[in-house]
């Protein structure tokens, strides 16, 4: 290991942390203190950076906010490049920070190298950097799914299990769109007749655009035809006879040309009297021939109202305008073609089903057996480092079992076609167990560790941290996890917050958090500890004051580490 990916944490404003900043440095880094003395509050600044959900009563009394930002190393973590680089957020020197912000009004922000982010994607990125285990995370072994969550991690397959996943989305998306299919298919006889009831009206009324409006021109002729007549009758008594203006014209057109024989002043006369009754003379014709051609029968006006009420029907049911009536008709045709081809469509996604669900079967096989390859490698390693944590007589097996559905029957999961259970013996005779039955909490503690030391080595992530891993231990155990954790450390950085004097006598880097008061205000600090001071606290751990004896025991600890 080059360097701590952790390197720096401050916190400001946080509960009764005034402001501290703590260095951590690689290897096993030890957090210890008295009850009481906060070092859940450093655990929880820490979750607050990987993403954990704020609340405002994390805000120290008579402040408006709290901040806490955390200085990281990325340097061969090509995850968290890769994921910086698709977010779209440049860094330099390998080196992130990490900032995290609470107000007392409830409202909180989050940042990484200046950039706003929302929460889940804080969440995202520190699980590239970080693995937690918790005061309350031993509760998690006794999951079967976490089971099958951990033998997919050491053994790589996470992909593959995705891959599956995404492919059981997919086949549920196609279940349900056939059922819909299959459901519309039930009203699509009823739609089909209504349609081409619908097609038939329309075409067999052979409708044009434009065709309304003609036939409103008509019957305005058609209704108004007495009237017309009289108007035209009048007019031509106008224009036509011994006394109308064409014989007028005629007339005076003769007067004007003698006229110009004796001046010729009227000669430009002639011309424009002329025009002025062939221009007459035309118009009379005109109205004439319009007389001619009127042919009215009660029996037309009749075909025309017919049809007009005909069209006006057809535009209530169908449309506004006989154009509306007509796309209607393309339309119609258009939905008819494509209910006529969604039994087709039902069984061409019956066959994409089929197929996908083949696709399925095969993944999920190989999946199997790639669980099965990588149950034995852990199942070896994780016993290795039971031994190793004082567990020499332990069996670990990972149980595959094949999944089955509501009826007892094997069936395929999105999550593949197995069930993973831990199984363990603590001792020789003993029968296999599943681990809620058979562990003691220290012995949970042991097997979590080893669980976590296995998948340190197939891991990208960079920092461990252990918050009370030495739960219901103590002794020689708790020295061979102190080791342990040590042995960790040589590759990973390790944060351990820990109760026992074993523990932290294995640490390379001490950290005291120190709870103190002024009789007014109580505030909580972090030191790290010196030669001495680091000495003096391990053997206040250990009896719970410093005399010779636990002095002597101290360094007798820190000698063996």
């Amino acid at each position: 290991m080059e360097g701590p990916v952790l390197e720096e944490l401050s916190v400001t404003n946080y509960a009764l942390i005034d402001d501290i900043q703590v260095s951590f440095s690689k290897g096993l880094n030890i957090l210890t203190g008295e009850t009481g003395a906060g070092k859940s509050l450093l655990v929880g600044a820490l979750g607050l950076i990987f993403g954990k959900k704020g609340n405002p009563s994390y805000v120290r009394q008579g402040c408006d906010e709290a901040n806490i930002s955390a200085l990281v190393d990325i340097s061969g973590n090509h995850e968290a490049q890769r994921w910086l680089l698709d977010a779209g957020i440049t860094y330099e020197d390998d080196q992130v920070l990490i900032k995290r912000n609470i107000k007392n009004s409830g409202r909180g922000s989050q940042y990484i190298q200046g950039q706003g982010i929302i929460r889940s994607q804080l969440e995202e990125f520190s699980s590239l950097l970080f693995d937690m285990h918790g005061q309350h995370e031993h509760q998690s072994l006794f999951s079967k799914v976490n089971h099958r969550k951990l033998l997919d991690k050491y053994g790589g397959l996470n992909d593959d299990v995705l891959s599956l996943y995404n492919k059981f989305q997919e086949i549920t998306k196609l279940r349900a769109d056939i059922a819909d299919l299959e459901e519309e298919e039930t009203d699509l006889g009823d739609k089909l007749e209504e349609l081409n009831r619908a097609i038939k009206e329309i075409d067999s009324a052979a409708l044009y655009d434009g065709e309304e409006e003609e036939i409103e021109k008509d019957l305005k002729l058609l209704r108004n035809t007495d009237k017309l007549c009289y108007l035209i009758d009048e007019a031509l008594s106008f224009t036509n006879g011994a006394k109308g203006i064409v014989q007028y014209l005629k007339n005076l057109t003769i007067n004007i040309d003698s006229l110009s024989h004796i001046d010729d002043v009227f000669t430009p006369m002639i011309k424009r009297v002329k025009d002025s009754y062939y221009e007459m003379d035309d118009i009379n014709e005109s109205i004439s021939d319009y007389k001619r051609m009127i042919d009215f029968s009660p029996e037309q006006l009749n075909i025309k109202e017919q049809r007009l009420s005909e069209i006006f029907k057809l535009e209530k049911k169908y449309g506004a305008t006989i154009k509306d009536v007509l796309d209607y008709s393309i339309e119609a045709k258009k939905e008819i073609d494509k209910i006529e081809g969604s039994g087709n469509n039902i069984e061409a996604l019956k066959g994409r089903l089929k197929l996908e669900q083949e696709d399925i079967l095969q993944k999920a096989k190989l999946l199997s057996e790639g669980r099965s390859k990588f149950a034995k490698e852990l199942e070896n390693r994780v016993v290795a480092q039971l031994k190793q944590l004082s567990l020499p007589n332990v069996r670990f097996v990972v149980d595959l079992a094949p999944r089955k559905d509501s009826n007892g029957k094997p069936s395929c999961g999105p999550w593949g076609m197995d069930e993973v259970e831990f199984l363990m013996s603590m001792n020789p005779g003993e029968p296999l167990k599943p681990v809620k039955q058979i562990a003691s909490g220290g012995e949970i503690s042991r097997i979590m560790l080893a669980l976590k030391s296995v998948l340190a080595d197939v891991d990208s992530v960079g920092c461990l941290i252990f918050d009370e891993i030495d739960s219901g231990v103590g002794g020689e155990v708790a020295l061979s996890i102190g080791e342990h954790l040590k042995s960790l450390s040589r590759n990973k950085q390790v944060l351990s917050i820990t109760h026992l004097a074993s523990i932290a006598s294995c640490g390379e880097n001490h950290l005291k958090v120190i709870k103190s008061t002024d009789g007014t205000k109580t505030k909580t600090e972090v030191v790290k500890l010196q030669d001495d001071q680091r000495v003096r606290e391990i053997a206040r751990m250990l009896s719970g004051e410093c005399n010779e004896a636990s002095l002597n025991h101290a360094k007798e600890l820190l000698g063996i580490c």
